[in-house]
């Protein structure tokens, strides 16, 4: 009886296994990933069971093959730039294919928040301003990535700080987080902290428009976030307030601009070429009174009436405004890029050729930029990414900013009336009577050039330590580095008439900054589903 009874017991416990180790059973679906616009394979995709971290990419050609649990099972597939689609496939189906429509209002998008995390919008707990990179080239081209940005981010103020091509950009987010600290964001490019600091020139030597010899708006520094190449920036994402101060600590009290560059894609060699051609002018002046000779006499002096007529009307009449910006030189943008990807490799590579002249003689804003992207799979756990960058700027900056010495351009044409003549002839120019300086003159002979040089490299590690279909555990590591040589030449001949005063006329100021920023972080990303 006892044997009987423990036989009994055993069949039930076997009997009470055999229904997990059937639920554990695995079948195999396989299936497409397409475009539904152009029906086009979408190599990449992530194919996943619906509420799991469990799935597969697919292949370059669209497909994949994913192991599931027995039974109905409901599939998601995803891609950035696409809406999510989700299907349910019975038991007894064993394919699943899926058409993926471009997501209008990117509730899908996968957004960047932190150095080791996404999510997607549409589960966001806080506002993050996003900007596509086709946004920055497609409509009006911008000479640096943050002009791009002007009118494309809610809640951030961006200014210009100096009207000379590649010019200063100031941007600040809502709200006052210092009165006299930096109030500039951190700029974050491909999970590496960057420089966007603003080094003076030396031009205060001459302008005396502060005290001192920092930078400052007044100093019309440029800032170096103005290096990068818009062509190249996948999307760009700004964290604000308290949330980015978590993540990325007291360096985010202002902000946090993140971008995230592009990348390539397996399949076939993707090229891609631009060249713009075009010219700049003067849009509008401010305009200037027009004098009568008593008006004159009454305003400076007796000395004035030599520029009249008898009948008290002025001899000549001339537009200065339009004399100093009457240039209008062609500027040029050409660009080229190949992305592409086969047998676990993918890559991006770019290049770069900008000029842009100035409407003011002696000022433009000349760039040029390589990039290279290289993605590697080392195997179903492991990939590495390394991102180079070399890049190389001209400015010719001119003096169009406040001074207090009366020898930028415009802060001395406020006070030279429309009769006077600055016209020079063979580079020789007359003095102004009516100020420090003759702006024609200034503009003709002297030179505020600024040359930088610069090179931003990152690499990342993407370690799967564990896969389970609730669970997953993932370990990345970033580390980069930042370095960019300034150099400022100015120059300010003697026979300029603001420096005829000065007992040893003439100006050369040579300025030279290096800035490094290194850089490295590691994380342990663990994703936990309780469904």
């Amino acid at each position: 009886m006892r044997k009987r009874t423990w036989l009994l017991a055993l069949a039930c416990v076997l009997a009470a296994g055999a229904g997990p180790a059937a639920a554990q059973q695995q079948r195999e679906i396989s299936g497409t990933v397409v475009s539904a616009a152009t029906g086009q394979p979408l190599g990449g995709a992530r194919v996943n069971i619906a509420g799991t971290t469990r799935g597969v990419n697919t292949a370059a050609n669209g497909t994949y093959r994913i192991s599931v649990p027995a039974g109905d099972v409901a599939l998601r597939a995803s891609l950035i730039g696409y809406a999510s689609q989700q299907v349910t496939v019975p038991a007894a189906q064993s394919t699943a294919d899926f058409r993926l429509a471009t997501d209008a209002l990117r509730l899908d998008q996968v957004v960047v928040t932190g150095q080791a995390t996404s999510v997607a919008r549409r589960n966001l707990a806080n506002a993050v301003s996003t900007v596509q990179g086709q946004d920055l080239v497609d409509r009006t081209p911008a000479q640096t990535v943050d002009k791009a940005l002007q009118g494309k981010v809610p809640g951030a103020q961006i200014a210009t700080n100096s009207g000379a091509p590649g010019g200063g950009v100031q941007i600040n987010m809502r709200g006052v987080n210092t009165i006299n600290g930096s109030s500039n964001p951190l700029w974050v490019i491909d999970g590496v902290v960057v420089s966007d600091v603003s080094i003076s020139s030396g031009q205060n030597a001459v302008t005396k428009a502060i005290v001192g010899d920092s930078a400052s708006n007044q100093d019309a520094p440029t800032n170096r976030i103005s290096d990068l190449n818009p062509q190249d920036i996948a999307s760009i994402e700004i964290l604000k307030g308290a949330s980015a101060a978590a993540i990325y600590g007291s360096k985010a009290a202002n902000g946090v601009i993140i971008v995230t560059t592009r990348r390539g894609r397996d399949g076939r060699p993707a090229v891609s070429f631009t060249q713009r051609v075009g010219f700049s002018e003067i849009s509008n002046t401010l305009g200037s009174r027009a004098f009568t000779r008593d008006d004159a006499v009454g305003a400076f002096g007796a000395g004035a009436a030599a520029f009249f007529n008898a009948d008290g009307t002025p001899i000549q009449s001339f537009d200065q405004e339009r004399l100093l910006a009457e240039r209008k030189p062609i500027s040029t943008e050409t660009s080229a890029s190949v992305s592409g990807g086969n047998g676990g490799t993918r890559y991006y590579v770019s290049g770069l050729v900008q000029n842009d002249a100035g409407i003011i003689e002696n000022t433009g804003f000349q760039k040029q930029s390589v990039r290279l992207n290289l993605d590697q799979t080392l195997g179903p756990r492991i990939d590495v990414s390394l991102n180079s960058n070399l890049l190389h700027t001209d400015a010719d900056r001119g003096l169009t900013n406040n001074d207090n010495a009366g020898v930028s351009y415009y802060v001395v044409l406020s006070g030279t009336p429309s009769f006077v003549d600055l016209r020079g002839t063979n580079g020789v120019f007359p003095n102004n009577p009516f100020g420090a300086s003759n702006p024609l003159q200034t503009a003709a002979l002297s030179h505020n050039d600024e040359s930088v040089w610069r090179m931003i490299t990152s690499g990342t590690l993407k370690v799967d330590l564990m896969r389970g279909e609730r669970s997953s555990l993932r370990l990345l590591g970033t580390g980069g580095v930042d370095y960019f040589n300034q150099d400022n030449g100015l120059l300010f001949p003697a026979e300029l008439q603001f420096m005829a005063a000065d007992p040893q006329p003439g100006a050369s100021i040579l300025a030279n900054s290096h800035n490094l920023n290194l850089n490295g972080n590691a994380n342990l990303v663990h994703t936990w589903n309780p469904r």
